[in-house]
C-alpha cells in the first residue's frame, strides 16, 4: 500500500510538467492526453487542458514582467486557477504540457514552480525531450518556413542560431538539473531510444513511473513536409508577410493540416528536406563539443547526440534543396495561387478572430477523437452502432512557443469559406512542374 500524503490525505500526488523541447513529438503527447488516449490501470490522471498549456506563457510573462495580462487571456484559467484545480483533484498524476516552456530560463521557471505549484502536489517531476542538434535545426527551419516566420536560407538560419546559442543544449539543461535535481528527467528524441520506438509510449512510461497503462494509437500531426510542400508554403506565406505573425502561424498550421489530409499514398515517399553536405559538416563542427557534454552528463556516456551528428552527414545531399516555387510549379499555377492569395488576404483583413478560428479546428479534432472514444458523435450524442466506423480521425502539434487561446465555434468568422482550405485545395490540384534531382 502506498503511503498517505500529508497534503492531500490520499495517495501521493505527482505533478508532471512537460517542458518540450520543440520538435520532439509534443503535439502527439498533448493531443493524446487531451483525448484520453493514455489510461493508467491503477491510478487517476488529470490533464487540465483542451489541447496544451502554451497559453500559460502569457500569464507567466505578465507575472515575470509585472505587465497587464493580454486581453485574449482574461477569461482563461491562469497559474493560480490551474494550481487550485490540481490541488483539488483526487488524481494521482496531473500533467501540464507546453513546449513553450523551453524558452523560459530555468531559474525563472523554478521560481514559478515554487510560487504556484509546489503546494498543490507532493512531488514535482519535470520531463523534457531533446532532439539531436542537426535534426533539430533541420526540423525547426522547416517549421519556421511553414508558419511564415522565417524567409531566409537554411544556412542563414543555421548561422543566426549558432550566434545566439539557441541549440547549444548543455548549459541550459545543466541549469534545469541543478535546480530540480532528481525531479528533472531528460530523454533523447531518438526513435531507437524511445520505449517501443514511440514518444507517446516513452512519455507515459517516464511520466507515470512505469505504471501499467494503455496507450492508444494517435495519428501523428505536424509531420515533416515534402520539399515541394515547403516550397508551396514558402510561396504562400510570402503573400501574407504584412499580416500579424500569429495569423501567419495559425494559417500555416491550417494549411499544413489540409495538405496532410489531401496527401495521397504515392506522395508518402516523396523526398523530405535534408541538409546540404557542407552545412551538415558545419553542424558537426559547431555542436560536437556540446554533444559530447550532453552524452556524458545526461546519457551515461553513450554517444547518442554525437552519433546523430554523423548520421546527418550521411543523410545529407551534395547541395541544399531549393525552395524556389518555380522549380515545382508552373507559371500559370503560381499566378493562380497569387490571385487567390490576394483575394484571401483581403478577406483576412476585413474579418476578425481568424487566428482563433484556425486554432479552433485543432481543438475540434481533439473533441471528435474524445467523443469517438466514448461512442459519441460530434454533438455528444450516442452513435448508432453502424456509425462507429465512420468517425473522422483528426491529426496530432507543436504548438509553437507562444500563448494560444482555446476558442469555441462562435469565434469562427461567418459566411466566409475557410481561406486555408481554399488555398490548400488549389495547391493540391497544382501539378508539379518538376522536382529537384
Amino acid at each position: 500500500m502506498e503511503p498517505m500524503s500529508d497534503k492531500t490525505g490520499a495517495r501521493p500526488k505527482t505533478l508532471v510538467i512537460h517542458i518540450g523541447d520543440h520538435k520532439t513529438g509534443t503535439t502527439t503527447i498533448q493531443n493524446a492526453l487531451a483525448v484520453g488516449s493514455v489510461q493508467l490501470h491503477d491510478a487517476k490522471l488529470l490533464y487540465p487542458a483542451k489541447m496544451n498549456h502554451n497559453y500559460l506563457t502569457g500569464f507567466i510573462t505578465s507575472y515575470r514582467k509585472g505587465t497587464p495580462l493580454p486581453k485574449h487571456l482574461e477569461d482563461r484559467d491562469g497559474l493560480i486557477e490551474v494550481a487550485a484545480q490540481i490541488a483539488a483533484s483526487d488524481a494521482d498524476y496531473a500533467v501540464l504540457s507546453a513546449e513553450a516552456f523551453e524558452n523560459i530560463p530555468a531559474p525563472e521557471f523554478h521560481d514559478l514552480v515554487e510560487t504556484f505549484f509546489r503546494g498543490c502536489a507532493d512531488r514535482i517531476h519535470i520531463v523534457a525531450y531533446v532532439r539531436p542538434h542537426a535534426q533539430r535545426i533541420l526540423s525547426s527551419y522547416a517549421e519556421q518556413i511553414k508558419i511564415g516566420w522565417y524567409r531566409g536560407s537554411m544556412q542563414e538560419f543555421f548561422d543566426h542560431n549558432l550566434q545566439n546559442g539557441r541549440f547549444h543544449y548543455a548549459p541550459r539543461f545543466a541549469q534545469w538539473r541543478e535546480l530540480f535535481g532528481d525531479e528533472f528527467t531528460l530523454r533523447p528524441m531518438i526513435r531507437k531510444e524511445l520505449k517501443n520506438g514511440s514518444v507517446l509510449d516513452d512519455f507515459a512510461h517516464v511520466a507515470f513511473d512505469g505504471r501499467p497503462c494503455t496507450v492508444e494509437e494517435f495519428e501523428p500531426e505536424n509531420q515533416a513536409m515534402t520539399v515541394r510542400e515547403l516550397a508551396l508554403m514558402y510561396f504562400l506565406q510570402g503573400q501574407f508577410q504584412e499580416q500579424d505573425p500569429w495569423l501567419r502561424h495559425t494559417l500555416g498550421w491550417e494549411l499544413s493540416r489540409q495538405l496532410d489530409r489531401s496527401r495521397g499514398d504515392s506522395e508518402a515517399k516523396v523526398r523530405k528536406l535534408v541538409m546540404a553536405r557542407d552545412l551538415a559538416e558545419a553542424a558537426t563542427a559547431a555542436y560536437r563539443c556540446d554533444a559530447e557534454v550532453m552524452d556524458a552528463e545526461f546519457f551515461d556516456g553513450r554517444p547518442l547526440l554525437q552519433n546523430a551528428l554523423r548520421d546527418m552527414e550521411k543523410q545529407s545531399a551534395p547541395r541544399a534543396p531549393s525552395l524556389d516555387p518555380s522549380q515545382f510549379f508552373s507559371p500559370e499555377h503560381l499566378r493562380n495561387l497569387t490571385v487567390m492569395a490576394k483575394i484571401i488576404e483581403g478577406m483576412l483583413e476585413r474579418q476578425g478572430k481568424w487566428p482563433s478560428y484556425f486554432h479552433s479546428h485543432r481543438i475540434k479534432d481533439i473533441e471528435r477523437h474524445k467523443n469517438a472514444r466514448l461512442g459519441l458523435d460530434e454533438n455528444g450524442d450516442p452513435l448508432e452502432p453502424e456509425a462507429d466506423a465512420e468517425m473522422p480521425a483528426g491529426p496530432e502539434t507543436a504548438a509553437p512557443p507562444a500563448p494560444q487561446s482555446a476558442v469555441t465555434t462562435s469565434d469562427a468568422p461567418t459566411q466566409t469559406p475557410p481561406p486555408a482550405r481554399v488555398l490548400a485545395d488549389a495547391a493540391a490540384g497544382a501539378a508539379p512542374q518538376k522536382d529537384q534531382p
